[in-house]
């Protein structure tokens, strides 16, 4: 199945490749020019941001919830291209504001075209995340998207391109780097007291049955299935590609190590300070246990090369055991001791051969406070997770997904972001889009 799943994909990106190259560069929802001022002004701590959330199911009602305890915040309208599941976030709104419901927009563009909107945030699946948030960027909003930022290495580049070209504050949902428990791990690691850190591995045990087999079907009334392809290729309406399981089709989703992994990934690219691709990447691996429609690896082995240090990374999806106490998380290995997170909220030392417990330290924190508190201050360097944090470490993730699906080790350009005289693997790099749902090649 990987084999062939890489063959349609090199098709398709070769048959749509000169319809990309014929775009003209930054062509998106809107031209530069035409964009709104950036706003620079700080707002005060009494002003009320208001906020858009856009996808309303999972994830998106954390959102909802999260920005809608913040002082002085108002989620003043959500967005979602499926009617039939925006109930509940309706209800709890209108339930804190029954005098000023929430407006409701199938469509973004929609939504973007709201001047009343100061924020939006996205928790779309990822293949919109991209597009959402440089749209967003170019329509004069502040963005909180959801991880991964990308659907494909370039994408994340580009919207760190579009928060610095618009001036916008753009946070990245990787809500653990406003853990108190994490943060303290981190300080822990660069202390020293660990000794030299040669390893650090993340973990996503994470339990993952089969979708089973559905047929193509018609579109559920109240879809918007046109705006949920997006910039995904046209295909026929599959239940086992909507919610939810699109995270395990490469047109929409980027497996477990792009989805719960990507946390993990995060904290171990934090804990060992590398703010650059790595020189190689390698993994290996498949969908095992069972048959099903889904095309993403349920258990994956990937391995990260630095001069210094190794990091690692594994997704098991099937029955397994943890590993120092820990399934979801990160272990880092000093010359001293190790260090796990395990999940968001707790951290603890070991040291010397018998692994002798040390300090350890619990806490969680709240990332929407934080985003808020670098709108308000119109300062991108408050933010504990800027864009440019959740580019590197989607990247890092995609980089991986590349190297199963070719089924070889690569060798990467950390200064281009690019792999060492590989043109096949470069090219999937980025993607086809559908127009007009384009991810623009240059910003500005």
């Amino acid at each position: 199945m990987r084999e062939r799943n890489r063959r349609h994909f090199l098709h398709d990106t070769a048959a749509l490749a000169a319809a990309i190259a014929a775009l003209p560069a930054g062509r998106a929802l809107a031209e530069p020019e035409d964009a709104p001022a950036p706003d620079t002004a700080k707002r005060s701590a009494n002003e009320t941001i208001r906020v858009a959330v856009v996808g309303v199911k999972g994830r998106g009602m954390d959102h909802v919830d999260g920005f809608s305890r913040q002082p002085n915040v108002k989620v003043a309208a959500i967005c979602d291209i499926d009617e039939n599941v925006i109930g509940p976030a309706k209800q709890h709104l209108e339930k804190l504001d029954p005098k000023s419901p929430p407006k409701y927009y199938q469509d973004i563009r929609k939504l973007l075209e709201d001047k009343d909107i100061d924020v939006v945030s996205i928790a779309t699946p990822n293949h919109w995340h991209a597009l959402a948030a440089i749209w967003a960027c170019q329509a004069g909003k502040d963005v909180y998207v959801e991880k991964p930022v990308s659907h494909n290495v370039t994408e994340g580049r580009r919207i760190v391109d579009a928060a610095r070209h618009y001036k916008r504050i753009v946070q990245t949902g990787t809500q653990c780097r406003s853990h108190k428990a994490v943060i303290d791990a981190v300080a822990f690691l660069r202390s020293g007291k660990l000794g030299k850190v040669y390893m650090a591995k993340g973990l996503c045990y994470k339990p993952r049955g089969s979708i089973g087999h559905k047929p193509d079907g018609p579109v559920p009334a109240g879809v918007d299935f046109n705006v949920w392809l997006g910039p995904a290729p046209e295909r026929p309406f599959n239940p086992n590609r909507f919610h939810y399981n699109w995270h395990w089709f490469w047109d929409t989703g980027n497996g477990d190590l792009g989805n719960q992994g990507i946390h993990q990934m995060d904290l171990a690219r934090w804990g060992i300070a590398k703010n650059e691709f790595p020189k190689t990447v390698m993994s290996s691996g498949g969908r095992f246990g069972y048959e099903d429609d889904g095309e993403t690896p349920n258990t994956l082995s990937t391995f990260f090369e630095f001069d210094d240090v190794e990091l690692q990374f594994e997704v098991r999806g099937l029955i397994t055991n943890p590993e120092q106490e820990v399934k979801i998380g990160n272990i880092f290995y000093g010359t001293e001791g190790i260090l796990t997170i395990d999940g968001y909220n707790t951290f603890r030392t070991y040291f010397g051969p018998k692994l002798e417990p040390g300090e350890s330290g619990k806490g969680g924190g709240d990332h929407y406070a934080n985003f808020l508190q670098a709108v308000r201050a119109r300062d991108p360097k408050i933010l504990n997770a800027d864009i440019e944090e959740g580019h590197l470490s989607s990247a890092y993730c995609h980089l991986g997904n590349i190297a199963y699906r070719l089924g070889r080790k690569l060798h990467i350009n950390p200064a281009s972001e690019s792999f060492v005289d590989d043109s096949e693997a470069d090219a999937m790099l980025t993607r086809p889009y559908r127009a007009p749902f384009v991810v623009p090649a240059k910003i500005g």
